[in-house]
């Protein structure tokens, strides 16, 4: 159940190329699902959704983190074990599918409207689906083997895109990413038996017994998920209270966007990185090296995408959402800072349950929800605008205890480094984009004002970074230069 063989940073580096790969066709493909289903559906059918998708992020929390989060820290596992733990999941996953059609019609007349209920009823059925493959897709990241994961990955973003603009031009209406769920799962878990098993397959073997260590460490583990998913759901849930569905749909699609860019490298660090630091947790010299070059390349990632949002957010609207959403730019601009600010927190979670501090990491949650919570009840009581505000302060008063709490004392990262990594990739995109935004001044169609900041951003940022942070312009070399191994093996 090791890794491997190879040295640690080849093996790190070919887990993160594979996992950036999977994980850029996967938002290509949500980007273009939004681009078509904003030109087929209504703001109000993406309020439902939105409802509807703010809902089941806590069950699905559950049934991704848990005893799964276990298997991943502990080094040694046994066939019998593992056969515990597929049966332990399944099970869990068809409870929790339960727990949502028990609770659908309640969801629904809290809401106020009765479409709520068929949603979630339908959607109950995907934890199952899910659950009979994640033994497989686990023990893969385990071993830190990301490529045939990635390619999974990629058929399966491709099959739910498909299935939502089939269901969208069907007239499947707030159906729609339903259907897309269902379908990017049951191709998922299908190719994951076929292509990710080993050979392997689950015993008629079920033992409490043996999975009582798992279910201790993992109760800590998914509260904290828990805690971690309210902090970045609960915008929406309290501002559904507020807001009618078409007001919601205006302020969701905008947020979507934005998470999606933040699953992009958030997920990569997550995915490779609790994995990768659990391989090395002893060796505290590598895991503050890893943080490190985790929040290097985080900020230098992260900070070109945002800041662009931010500042092009008007013609980007205008070129992905369509004639309803024009009015979204200053939301857009707003949660860019958001979604920014969140990024360099993300480590965070890798970090502490690698180190098999889950408890610790339960308490930073909580600590969280106590800062983002009145700031979004506040702000949703005065309107969409007020709530994006809020939400960007509140994660502003985070920075300062993320470093003193966490990056400190675990990372041996100083105030002034922090500041470093957090800032200067912020000021090294806005100094790239100065050009674009004086070119495009003159420009009147939104996709050439696009490709023109992006034509002139992208070569200036790069630059930049190789005079003042050669770090991340080595690690994006090595990333991108891909290294067989010796005697031919693949990466």
């Amino acid at each position: 159940m090791n890794p491997t063989p190879g040295g640690i940073k080849d093996k790190a580096f070919s887990a993160v190329r594979w996992t950036t790969i999977g994980m850029a066709a996967g938002v290509i493909m949500k980007l273009l699902q939004v681009v078509i289903l904003t030109r087929i559906l209504t703001p109000a059918d993406y309020g439902v959704m939105a409802i509807v998708a703010a809902v089941l992020t806590f069950p699905w929390v559950i049934n991704d983190t848990g005893m799964n989060s276990a298997y991943i820290h502990r080094r040694n596992v046994s066939d019998s074990e593992r056969s515990s733990l597929f049966w332990g999941n399944a099970i869990f996953a068809v409870l929790l599918g339960g727990v949502v059609l028990a609770l659908a019609p309640f969801i629904a007349w809290i809401y106020g409207d009765p479409r709520l209920f068929p949603l979630l009823a339908l959607s109950s059925a995907t934890f199952l689906v899910v659950g009979l493959g994640s033994q497989f897709r686990l023990t893969a990241e385990k071993n830190l083997r990301f490529r045939p994961m990635a390619i999974i990955e990629i058929i399966a973003a491709i099959s739910g895109t498909a299935a939502a603009v089939l269901s969208a031009l069907a007239g499947a209406g707030p159906y729609t990413l339903v259907w897309a769920s269902l379908g990017r799962s049951v191709v998922n878990t299908t190719l994951c038996w076929l292509y990710l098993s080993g050979g392997w397959k689950p015993g008629w073997h079920l033992s409490w017994r043996e999975l009582r260590p798992y279910l201790r460490f993992g109760a800590a583990a998914v509260s904290s998920a828990v805690i971690d998913n309210i902090n970045r759901s609960l915008d929406v849930v309290v501002l559904g209270k507020f807001v009618p569905a078409v007001s919601l749909g205006l302020y969701s699609v905008p947020r979507n966007f934005v998470e999606v860019l933040q699953s992009l490298v958030h997920n990569i660090v997550s995915r490779v990185g609790f994995p990768l630091i659990s391989s090395v947790q002893h060796d505290r010299l590598k895991v503050q090296k890893i943080i490190f070059t985790a929040l290097n390349m985080v900020g230098a990632l992260n900070a070109p995408l945002y800041v662009g949002v931010a500042l092009f957010s008007k013609p980007l609207v205008r070129v992905l959402f369509g004639a309803e959403w024009h009015g979204t730019g200053h939301l857009l601009a707003i949660l860019a800072i958001v979604g920014y600010i969140r990024s360099m927190l993300g480590p965070t979670r890798g970090l502490l349950l690698g180190l098999g501090l889950a408890r610790v990491e339960l308490w930073w949650s909580l600590g969280i929800l106590a800062i983002t919570l009145p700031a979004i009840v506040l702000g949703a009581m005065h309107g969409v605008v007020w709530l994006a505000i809020s939400l960007a302060g509140a994660s502003l008063l985070l920075l300062l205890p993320t470093w003193y709490g966490v990056y400190r004392p675990l990372a041996g990262i100083g105030l002034v480094q922090y500041a470093v990594l957090i800032l200067r990739p912020v000021a090294l995109s806005v100094l790239s984009m100065l050009p674009g935004l004086f070119l495009v001044r003159e420009l009147t169609q939104p996709i050439m004002q696009l490709t023109v900041a992006a034509l002139t951003a992208a070569p200036l940022y790069l630059l930049l970074n190789f005079l003042a942070n050669r770090l991340f312009v080595d690690s994006l070399l090595h990333l991108l230069l891909v290294r067989r191994a010796p005697g031919g093996a693949r990466p």
